[in-house]
């Protein structure tokens, strides 16, 4: 199981980085198609995933802490991603990163927060079964980072630049 320390150095990895790339992109590189398919996102479109992470952070922390570690019958983790993203449509860049700053420093006091004993609660996904503080570090923070990597790499950005 993610310690605490690693749990809050994850997320504050993964909001530094998202900021780092998207702060630099273009207006051109923000609408870039970054997913293909005609579901697909483009760069804002995956900041605003990433922004609007507030919600999913509550559900995963409740069905740890609250409920019996399962999502409600037939969520669909695709389909509340794009409910998400389309309701930030209209934002800009700036509103996007500052929303997604907000949301990972609330998330680290949250995370600051929980008991040693609910980091281990479990946490049962469509894909494996985990605890809550691996869910956090993952989710928290390398989800981020992992998808300013793949914009970094369809864009040609070095993101040591």
């Amino acid at each position: 199981m993610a310690t605490r320390a690693e749990i809050i150095d994850a997320i504050q990895a993964g909001r530094n980085r998202v900021t780092a790339t998207f702060s630099k992109l273009s207006e051109d590189q923000l609408q870039s198609k970054i997913h293909e398919g005609s579901d697909g996102w483009n760069a804002r479109q995956i900041l605003a995933h990433l922004a609007n992470r507030q919600p999913t952070y509550d559900m995963l922390v409740s069905i740890a802490v609250d409920g019996n570690g399962t999502p409600p019958g037939g969520f669909s983790i695709d389909d509340w991603n794009q409910k998400l993203v389309e309701e930030r449509a209209g934002r800009t860049r700036e509103e996007l990163l500052e929303e997604f700053q907000q949301v990972h420093d609330h998330l680290i006091e949250r995370a600051r927060k929980l008991r040693d004993d609910q980091l281990s609660f479990p946490v049962i996904l469509p894909n494996r079964e985990t605890n809550l503080g691996n869910v956090l570090l993952g989710s928290g923070g390398m989800h981020s980072i992992q998808h300013a990597s793949e914009v970094e790499e369809a864009l040609g950005i070095d993101p040591d630049e």
